[in-house]
């Protein structure tokens, strides 16, 4: 099953999305005042990044392990899902490294941090649509998959013709031979995003004056842009996968009934929103805060 974009889709995607981030990071701009101490908070940012490309190296080598796995397409399945989780893991990695508050005199906020104070509204609610729509799709063809040729449950679509006289079984088909490991690991990276926000929101500030809160509310929020982009990723990218390599299954079966090709060229359209969404992903884990004095 390919689930890993084509490479003509990966050349637009890129520099679409690169160009994108740099447009999202123009208007992410935070303002501190001159002369205001930021190294407590430049060490945290040290460290969120470290950890957060260590966490991609271990995802990239992780994933290249994945792709090997299975020689029937679940391994390049699940290579951008552990990629992602990679990531998610490096994020946690870093969260956790934040320094404390320290020094002779310590403060404490009586505010109360929520998640959604932080978690960006537009990349979460996209990311629970493409989850809705991914666990649909995969319950639609595992139920009406059917055994291969060499008799794997899930892994082909049969299809008779109106009068019964002719029958044809196209593969692969993402059935539950490849929906159960996908949604598992969705669900794997949903809960450790949910884990990683948690910490997020909960970590203690290093400085309580004003641009100190201003800047450790930024960093909060990029750290939750990328837990929600990384999770995206992990669910837009197979979905892409998924919905090609199904249309595709769907095409070769158009002349068994009327329904079939426009179920095809829905499935082009879900193809088409989950690379969107991805290039979005992808440019929010591209783009950062600026810090700058006035």
């Amino acid at each position: 099953m390919g689930s890993v974009v084509p490479l003509g889709l990966v050349a637009l995607l890129v520099p679409v999305a690169g160009l994108l981030a740099v447009l999202i990071s123009l208007n992410r701009v935070v303002r501190v005042p001159v002369g205001t101490d930021l190294s407590a908070l430049r060490v945290t940012t040290t460290r969120l990044f470290w950890a957060r490309l260590a966490g991609l190296v271990a995802g990239l080598a992780a994933s290249g392990l994945v792709l090997s796995w299975d020689g029937l397409g679940r391994g390049p399945m699940l290579a951008a899902p552990v990629l992602s989780i990679g990531l998610l893991l490096g994020t946690l990695a870093g969260e956790l490294a934040a320094p404390r508050p320290h020094g002779p005199i310590r403060g404490a906020s009586l505010e109360i941090r929520r998640a959604r104070d932080y978690l960006p509204r537009f990349s979460a609610w996209l990311a629970g649509a493409l989850s809705l729509v991914a666990a649909v799709l995969l319950s639609v063809t595992s139920v009406t998959a059917s055994a291969d040729d060499m008799g794997r449950a899930g892994r082909a679509l049969a299809m008779s013709s109106p009068d019964g006289t002719v029958r044809s079984v196209t593969g692969p088909w993402p059935g539950w031979f490849y929906a159960w490991p996908m949604l598992a690991v969705l669900a794997t990276a949903f809960l450790l995003s949910a884990l990683v926000v948690h910490r997020v929101v909960q970590r203690g500030r290093p400085g309580l004056d004003v641009a100190a809160r201003a800047v450790d509310d930024a960093q909060r929020a990029h750290s939750a842009r990328v837990v929600t982009a990384a999770y995206g990723l992990c669910v837009a990218l197979p979905l892409i996968g998924v919905a090609l390599v199904a249309a595709e299954a769907l095409f070769r079966h158009s002349d068994f009934a009327g329904w079939v090709a426009p179920a095809a060229s829905g499935l082009l359209g879900v193809a088409l929103f989950a690379a969107g969404s991805a290039t979005w992903y992808l440019a929010e884990l591209l783009s950062r805060p600026t810090i700058r004095p006035s």
